[in-house]
């Protein structure tokens, strides 16, 4: 693609709350469903109800349950039984990449949504091969049809999210990448657990130091030697100097592997606030010990119970039973005194993670090998579920936490269900009981009202990170998006346009010295499916036009483009736009493919019914725009190069020949040109502009399909680009497509 055809590119440029609490439906007609005030907000509690074995029961009746806040009783205002049907058997095949992809249908948030967390930085090597079997297992058999899955490391290298079942092919790449990142350190014999590091550091445990002792001395290790250093070094205690230090040491890296996985885990939840259906996130770990002096447990509690996701843990150590401290190294038995301690140590080496999953409402998989079986038993408890709200009783609106507990008739039956939620405050809305309040963003309403408080920088780069995590699109502000794979640039790597383009109509201007203003803060993401890769732009666009200019814009969306260099493979690109003065966040997810850039290939053609005349050039160059819809008047224009021709010997030039159809929804032919030879520049380039005509063409969806051949190798390569003809629409004597 030439100089100038970049500049155009590149210029161009028209071209809840939480579900904490949520409003209640309105009044039901059938006979025996309670009817209560349409404006009345309730409290939505998903609960589950197992038996014995922990399978699901189901055929339940809101007259078997019973509500407690704050110990008190509550009607049962609303009541749904959730039960999936079978799923049904379909053929799995790889997701493909769409030309374009928009936000401006309402998202669908009523399915399951599963968050699975693959917690490498507490898992060895090993624990992590079982891991990738278990959570392959779950993907091929646990979920279904028109599932939300979203695959994360805690130590980063990967974090993607899709549609089940298309999706499933990149999430099993995703996963065959991820490996375990907690390696034993073998370079000293003195080694000290997670639960004991904690006993011995912040609570100065002799009982553990002693053991701790007694284990180096079974191990030849002589306590006397650098001792003297040791007091040194470190304030003496109550326990010896060397492992008070080994404790000390152990210490600190056990708080930067929690402070990451904590992080990942508050992270994952908050992207889940505000979506609707049954919600789980699968901790993937070997687990991790309690902290008592991490306000980051108590967070992601918070947060899990404000976003009313159940947290499940599954113990990758299975049947392992003792901690790798108490392994082949021990050339001796350990003292007999130690033995039961040693059991009781395994199982607190994870009582953080188990802590979680209690306290969420999940429930943990541990003391297993069949790993499968029991990440399985999360799949089947969200098929068959009960949907509670009631009204939260009259209280102050100081938004502390209220605790529920909810109660089922019946023997051996076990409920799981969050632990309570957060009252609402004065002047905004909590996650909990009160009357919904106008959110963040919007106006306060009528009668002269104040709005909402500006945002701080903290709280919008928090919101921005939200939308960038959440597997959902955001349609605050409409967008729509495609991308341009063109040609190679740095050795290994292809020039691609990432081109988006925002619904001017959809934007809040202000009138400030004569123009209209607004600004946009844009977040772009392109992440590589195999490698975690990823790619990062942000800017803020200044906008500012007259009112005559700004007519026309919003007749044909606002363009953002942003070049990148990327290496052959699938991306998943997220775009996040935050429009400045309605605070209004809009996000879509975007995957695209970049071709082996050594083959024959084309670059991927920009359709449009618009060319302009750059100074300089003899040839038009295509207006760049991301939307398929264009009238029946005028014509359609397609650009495209080609890469990887093979070269004639004696002229050093490629010979291409090119053709193309324009087929209708039903197959019929509708326009049909070439094949004829392309004309290369003399440093053998191949770049073409061809054109079909618009005019008369019945409304309705069409294909046009571009085959090229190499006729030195006689290789050949086809690409379709779908678009939609609309009828003309006149307004103030212009013609523009139709919605």
């Amino acid at each position: 693609m030439s100089r100038p055809l970049l500049r155009c590119l590149l210029v161009l440029s028209w071209a809840a709350l939480a579900a904490e609490v949520r409003p209640a439906p309105p009044p039901a007609a059938a006979a025996g469903t309670p009817v209560f005030p349409g404006e009345t907000d309730l409290v939505l509690v998903d609960v589950v109800v197992a038996d014995k074995k922990g399978n699901p029961v189901p055929g339940l009746t809101a007259a078997d349950f019973a509500i407690l806040d704050e110990k008190q009783a509550q009607p049962i205002l609303s009541f749904e039984a959730v039960q999936l049907p079978p799923p049904a058997a379909v053929e799995v095949l790889a997701n493909p990449a769409p030309r374009m992809v928009d936000n401006a249908l309402p998202a669908d948030r009523e399915g399951r949504t599963f968050t699975i967390v693959f917690d490498n930085v507490h898992m060895s090597t090993l624990h992590a091969y079982r891991a990738k079997q278990a959570v392959a297992s779950f993907l091929e058999k646990g979920v279904r049809e028109g599932d939300r899955v979203s695959l994360l490391a805690t130590g980063g290298g990967a974090w993607w999210s899709t549609r089940m079942n298309a999706g499933r092919h990149d999430l099993l790449a995703v996963l065959k990448a991820l490996d375990g990142r907690r390696q034993r350190d073998l370079s000293t014999r003195e080694q000290v657990t997670d639960f004991e590091a904690v006993r011995i550091h912040l609570y100065q445990d002799t009982m553990v130091g002693q053991r701790v002792q007694r284990r180096f001395d079974q191990l030849g290790i002589s306590l006397r030697e650098g001792q003297q250093l040791m007091r040194e070094i470190y304030l003496p205690g109550v326990n010896h100097p060397l492992v008070e230090a080994r404790a000390a040491q152990a210490y600190q890296q056990l708080r930067r592997r929690l402070n990451v996985t904590l992080a990942a885990l508050e992270r994952a939840l908050r992207a889940l606030e505000g979506t609707r259906g049954r919600k789980a996130l699968v901790l993937v770990s070997e687990g991790f010990v309690l902290d008592p002096n991490l306000d980051s447990f108590k967070r992601v509690v918070d947060t899990a119970r404000r976003s009313n996701v159940a947290l499940y843990f599954v113990d990758t150590r299975g049947l392992e039973g003792l901690s790798s401290t108490y392994g082949a190294d021990l050339a001796v038995p350990p003292d007999p005194r130690d033995y039961g301690a040693m059991w009781a140590d395994a199982s607190q080496d994870a009582e953080g993670a188990e802590m979680l999953a209690v306290d969420t409402g999940g429930f943990s998989v541990k003391n297993t090998n069949d790993l499968a079986q029991g990440i399985g038993r999360i799949a089947r408890e969200s098929e068959s579920y009960y949907l509670l709200g009631y009204a939260p009783p009259a209280g102050p609106r100081d938004g502390r936490f209220r605790r529920i507990e909810v109660k089922v008739r019946g023997k051996g039956l076990v409920v799981r269900a969050r632990r309570g939620y957060y009252a609402s405050v004065d002047g905004t809305a909590a996650a909990g009981g009160g009357p919904l309040t106008p959110a963040r963003g919007e106006d306060a309403g009528a009668d002269g009202e104040a709005p909402a408080k500006p945002l701080s920088k903290e709280e919008a780069d928090r919101d921005i990170q939200n939308a960038l995590d959440s597997p959902f699109a955001l349609d605050g502000v409409r967008l729509r998006m495609t991308a341009f794979v063109l040609e190679e640039t740095v050795l290994g790597r292809a020039r691609t346009l990432l081109a988006a383009e925002v619904d001017a109509a959809n934007l809040d201007f202000v009138e400030k010295d004569g123009r209209l203003v607004d600004t946009l803060d844009v977040l772009i993401v392109a992440a590589h499916r195999d490698t975690g890769e990823h790619h990062r732009r942000d800017q803020k666009l200044e906008m500012a036009f007259q009112p005559s200019t700004l007519e026309r814009l919003r007749a044909s969306w606002y363009s953002i483009t942003q070049e990148f260099e990327l290496a052959p493979g699938r991306y998943q690109v997220k775009v996040v736009v935050r429009a400045g003065n309605s605070r209004k966040l809009g996000s879509l997810m975007y995957e695209v493919e970049i071709p082996d850039l050594a083959t024959l290939r084309i670059s991927t053609p920009i359709l449009t019914n618009a060319v302009r005349q750059l100074e300089g050039d003899r040839a038009p160059s295509p207006v760049l725009v991301v939307g398929r819809r264009f009238p029946s008047s005028g014509r359609l224009y397609c650009q495209f190069d080609v890469y990887g021709a093979q070269k004639d010997q004696r002229t050093g030039q490629p010979d291409v020949s090119a053709a193309y159809v324009v087929r209708e929804a039903d197959g019929h032919v509708r326009e049909r040109g070439g094949p004829t030879r392309a004309v290369p520049t003399s440093l053998g380039r191949i770049s073409q502009l061809l054109w079909v005509p618009l005019d008369g063409m019945p409304p309705g969806d069409y294909e046009l399909a571009l085959t090229i051949r190499d006729e030195l190798s006689g290789l050949e390569r086809e690409v379709r680009e779908p678009f939609t003809v609309t009828p003309v629409v006149q307004t103030a004597g212009a013609e523009t497509s139709g919605p």
